[in-house]
């Protein structure tokens, strides 16, 4: 396929969007999300109170808390992180070939061959490509034809 070029730029609100539906489609997160939920309901109605036991109520409530909430938490971390560098809320461009891939932003530029992206994720109308553990590009799916799309995942693989 010939090489091609998209401009991206990915705001805020996509960004924590996209964080928020990866981290609560985890099935630890869920498991999390769900034992906070009856924990607090456990709580509200008594279940798990006994006498002498009122004094450390509040820090049962937080508990139930975090559990229902820690993906909004790591959400609003990584918010900071990208807010921190202006030139990710700007137009990035990304050119694919045959060999890999050039990002290009403001600020920065950067080439990865195809054996050095380990894996892709689609989240809501991103393409996530992944080239550590925890880091990846974020393409704009709505920005590719089919035809594209499709050649990405043969040069990446599977998930």
């Amino acid at each position: 396929m010939e090489d091609f070029t998209i401009l991206t730029r990915m705001t805020t609100k996509q960004y924590v969007k996209v964080l928020l539906v990866g981290l609560y489609k985890k099935p630890i997160f869920i498991i999390a999300t769900l034992f906070g939920i009856y924990y607090l309901i456990g709580l509200a109605s008594g279940w798990f109170t006994s006498a002498g036991y009122s004094n450390e109520i509040y820090l049962e409530y937080l508990i139930g808390f975090f559990l229902l909430f820690a993906p909004l938490l790591i959400a609003l971390i990584s918010l900071k992180q990208f807010n921190s560098n202006p030139s990710f809320r700007k137009d990035i461009k990304y050119t694919f070939g045959e060999n890999g891939m050039t990002v290009e932003g403001v600020t920065f530029k950067g080439e990865f061959a195809w054996a050095h992206i380990i894996k892709h994720k689609e989240i809501s109308h991103f393409l996530i490509l992944y080239h550590t553990k925890k880091m990846g590009n974020f393409i704009n799916k709505t920005k590719l034809t089919s035809e594209q799309l499709n050649f990405i995942k043969s040069k990446v693989g599977t998930k």
